[in-house]
């Protein structure tokens, strides 16, 4: 084990990576649309599977940075990191959540008891095993499942990669091994599909191979000092190809075919997308993805996450003009999204700042 240095690396700052919060302002925007777009825009069930991929590429690459420029990895202040990043936003959520069912829980069919439970659940991160106590929760609670999904994950992942780093041959076969267990975890999903049905599509086991591949990519740009993208440049317009044909042609969730060919294709090309965002090439994709009104969507996407669906589902009581209820709930989730960057989760982030030792968009 490396002998921590006796002075701490100061922060390595890093102007944001527009391109990078423009693939977050895509991914929302899917999201959002699969909730609000009458009868269901079902290819923006898909852009979790981006989110899923991109967390695991930022953190790894923040991770091994850390290393690299002090020869270990404070786990201690990257699970402050994480805290700061995800809890105030979450809390003021649940609160509102549960306030709300409380105190109209009849007018809004939400059950006072099912909202306790949940955000019991969601304070634990353990949301995504709702349905396998055969609980009742508000189904506007329902996005909480994917918070859930990457914090256990995040919880092993760090873990993990410091014993790996800690030891030379582990070290030396990283990005085999992590390779290895995004095949391993999505045979498993594959199997788990087969079990349980679609009900399989909220378990942990089944996003477990994109945010490996997030990783595995992170590790191939950290090795290759950021040349990745550039060798992957041919490859884009495929990557681009594929998902725009999904988001418009989604194939059904309830399918095994989805879990074995349509994730991990998705995942590859989510790949490609973000290493092209960030070799610091222009091109036409990294244009538009840098483009100002992704980046506020994509800076914004967790607030925008958190509260479009109980926005929707609390107005739909009040207004039954389908367009003005798709107006309306448009306009207060970004109300809400907004007062949560500006009043919540910034000032988070600048505490977050003092246990950073590099910083990444």
């Amino acid at each position: 084990m490396a002998v921590e240095p006796a002075v701490e690396p100061r922060l390595q700052t890093k102007p944001r990576n527009a391109a990078l919060d423009g693939i977050r302002g895509l991914a929302i925007s899917a999201v959002i649309a699969s909730h609000f777009v009458p009868g269901g825009f079902k290819g923006g069930a898909y852009g979790v599977l981006v989110f899923f991929v991109l967390s695991g590429y930022l953190i790894t690459t923040l991770l091994l940075k850390e290393h690299e420029r002090s020869g270990r990895i404070d786990l201690k202040a990257f699970y402050a990191r994480r805290a700061l990043r995800l809890l105030p936003a979450l809390y003021v959520f649940l609160v509102v959540a549960l306030g709300m069912s409380l105190l109209f829980g009849r007018e809004l069919r939400m059950d006072p008891g099912g909202s306790l439970v949940g955000s019991v659940l969601a304070f634990f991160y353990v949301f995504n095993w709702v349905d396998f106590a055969g609980l009742q929760i508000p189904h506007s609670m329902t996005p909480l499942w994917t918070l859930s999904v990457e914090e256990q994950f995040y919880l092993v992942w760090p873990l993990l990669l410091v014993l790996m780093l800690g030891a030379p041959l582990l070290k030396k076969h990283l990005q085999g091994i992590v390779l290895a267990a995004a095949v391993l975890f999505t045979g498993l999903g594959i199997a788990a599909y087969l079990v349980f049905g679609l009900m399989s599509y909220y378990r942990s086991w089944t996003w477990i191979a994109p945010l490996l591949l997030g990783v595995s990519l992170a590790i191939a740009q950290h090795r290759t000092q950021g040349r990745l993208g550039t060798e992957l440049a041919r490859l884009a317009p495929i990557a681009w190809a594929l998902l725009i044909l999904v988001a418009a042609y989604p194939p059904t969730l309830d399918s095994v075919v989805t879990h074995a060919v349509v994730v991990p294709l998705l995942s590859v090309a989510s790949c490609i997308i973000i290493a092209r965002s960030v070799d610091g090439a222009t091109s036409f994709s990294t244009r538009v993805l840098s483009l100002p009104v992704l980046g506020y969507l994509g800076r914004r996407s967790y607030g925008l996450y958190l509260w479009n669906l109980i926005a929707l589902e609390t107005l739909e009581h009040f207004i039954h003009h389908p367009a003005l209820l798709i107006a309306c709930a448009l306009a207060a989730t970004f109300a809400v999204a907004e007062a949560s960057y500006r009043w919540v989760e910034m000032p988070a982030l600048r505490l977050k700042h003092r246990f950073e030792r590099v910083q990444l968009a």
